[in-house]
């Protein structure tokens, strides 16, 4: 059941959306010419969405050597301020959760418990920190860091811009972004004094009026010999639509550490 709970926190930063209202697929381009990291970022900077709310519905799958489950997913953003997950398996709600910018709680229907705390608990099952701005930037194609003020150099690498720091630290981001429009393609993370790596990708994205959403986002964790797959493919996108959030752990609920 655990492995159910962490499936449902970790979905929410998993995104692949097939068809949705209003929206049409965006052309990309690749890259042939080169360009400055610094025009390349702000370019895609000016993919960040303006938003108030946004509510995102699909499915997400999770992939491990000894499991393979899918789950109904619902995303609902108040931008800068919540997000509210809702799962179901075998279209019945079992999971729900609270990420704020203070902190992540959640409780789970199949055994009756319920976690409030910090972000510890998804990054250290992805693979990489994650903070309330990260997961809003992962929701929506942007990369972790909106605000960096690293110096970096870009090269092309198959078809494709990629941006790296010159620095040489611990913990090395490397994105890579088609020509059209600068938009996310991947953005690998890994730790140099550990044997983790993990890559998170968007094949495609559309476009719902003036607002972008990825089409399908997947993530590939490794440390050491081990290899978690997510994926999550959204069927519905709405923006500045009222959300109906309410996040209320249920009488005898047992609170759990992790």
């Amino acid at each position: 059941m655990k492995k159910i709970a962490f499936l449902c926190l970790t979905s929410l930063l998993f995104i692949g959306c097939k068809k949705g209202g209003e929206g049409f697929l965006l052309r990309e381009s690749d890259a042939t010419k080169s360009k400055t990291a610094l025009v390349i970022l702000n370019d895609h900077a000016k993919n960040a969405q303006q938003f108030k709310t946004v509510t995102l519905q699909g499915t997400a799958q999770y992939k491990d050597e000894f499991e393979n489950r899918k789950v109904g997913i619902e995303i609902l953003i108040e931008k800068d301020k919540q997000i509210q997950i809702n799962i179901r398996y075998a279209d019945i709600p079992i999971f729900k959760a609270l990420v704020t910018p203070e902190n992540l709680q959640y409780y789970n229907k199949l055994n009756e418990t319920a976690f409030e705390g910090g972000f510890d608990i998804l990054t250290q099952f992805v693979g990489t920190d994650i903070n309330f701005n990260r997961l809003q930037n992962l929701l929506l194609g942007q990369v972790l860091d909106s605000q960096n003020t690293k110096e970096f150099v870009a090269t092309i690498e198959k078809g494709l811009h990629k941006v790296q720091s010159v620095e040489q630290e611990e913990l090395q981001s490397t994105y890579f972004f088609e020509d059209e429009n600068s938009l996310l393609k991947k953005e690998a993370i890994e730790e140099r004094d550990s044997n983790r790596k993990v890559t998170i990708s968007y094949p495609g994205y559309q476009k719902f009026k003036h607002f972008i959403v990825p089409t399908e986002l997947n993530i590939v964790a490794e440390e050491g010999e081990k290899t978690l797959n997510l994926a999550i493919h959204y069927r519905k996108v709405s923006f500045n639509e009222d959300l109906r959030l309410n996040y209320s752990v249920p009488k005898g609920y047992k609170m759990i550490n992790l």
